[in-house]
């Protein structure tokens, strides 16, 4: 059988830091569930005359009715088919790798690779299948073709593994990456309470991304309710296994905080260092 991966990956490095950085985001499904799903939010856009990318810095108080329907169809997507999922990887500051440096952009494609080997779980398939990764153009094409090399060199006993590049503004289920990231990293990093200079409140739109992202969480966590049976769900954790290993690949949704190896634990960015109703960054 033949399936399709779509990731995106929200890399920032520049100040000021936030605790949780470096998102990954994946939508696996086949060919033909994503046309039906690109369909459906075509279909969307019309109906709200909604003309930009889909992406969590395109969300406005004018078009929240747009995205809130929008959640509506990524919630069908993702559970109706029994072969769609979705994985997310991400970085957290608490963790201060301590190892070899490298330039940015080798960090980059060194994680990213990680999320691509790893994420999906390709170990554990019991029947051989195929897999073509859809990933976002990149400015870097050494990098890019090194990445493609490696991914595809892959030796994994039940998945051939291929790689194409495309144009995210082309792409619904790139574009949807991305909102689910942007999601995650302005839930979890409060960014909401990142105050305008001279203000001791949040502005209106603030308030309406914070409510958003609650309801995107609250989306995640209602599918990992239904599919694994679990009663808590946390965003900034990585998904347990339930006592088998294949899971890693049949989950209907996994989260991965990747932490590298000679990493040092740092709790300057615990939440208890920042307090209830601030922001989680530094300037350093």
């Amino acid at each position: 059988m033949k399936y399709v991966i779509y990731a995106d990956e929200a890399w920032t490095q520049s100040q000021p830091l936030y605790r949780y950085h470096c998102f990954f985001g994946g939508m696996l499904s086949s060919t033909e569930e994503f046309n039906r799903f690109e369909a459906e939010v075509v279909l969307l856009k019309k109906a709200h005359n909604y003309k930009k990318e889909i992406k969590w810095s395109n969300i406005s108080r004018q078009h929240i009715e747009f995205y809130e329907n929008l959640l509506i169809l990524i919630e069908g997507f993702i559970c109706t088919s029994e072969n769609t999922k979705y994985r997310q990887m991400f970085m957290d500051r608490s963790y201060r790798y301590i190892g070899e440096s490298a330039s940015e952009l080798d960090s980059q494609f060194k994680i990213y690779y990680q999320f691509l080997k790893h994420c999906f779980g390709f170990g554990y398939i019991n029947e051989r299948k195929t897999f073509i990764f859809k990933l976002d153009t990149h400015s870097s094409h050494a990098h890019k073709l090194k990445l493609k090399t490696f991914i595809e060199g892959l030796e994994i006993q039940n998945a051939d593994i291929r790689v194409e590049f495309i144009n995210s503004k082309k792409s619904v289920p790139l574009q949807v990456c991305d909102l689910l990231m942007g999601a995650a990293g302005y839930y979890g990093n409060k960014a909401d309470w990142d105050l305008l200079p001279g203000k001791r409140r949040r502005t209106p739109n603030q308030i309406m991304k914070s409510g958003f992202g609650k309801k995107i969480y609250d989306m995640l966590r209602r599918i990992d309710s239904q599919f694994r049976g679990s009663k808590a769900f946390n965003w900034f954790e990585s998904t347990g296994v339930d006592g088998d290993i294949s899971n890693r690949y049949h989950h209907k949704m996994r989260i991965w905080k990747f932490i590298p190896n000679n990493s040092l634990y740092d709790a300057s960015w615990q939440d208890d260092a920042f307090g209830s109703n601030k922001v989680r960054k530094k300037v350093l």
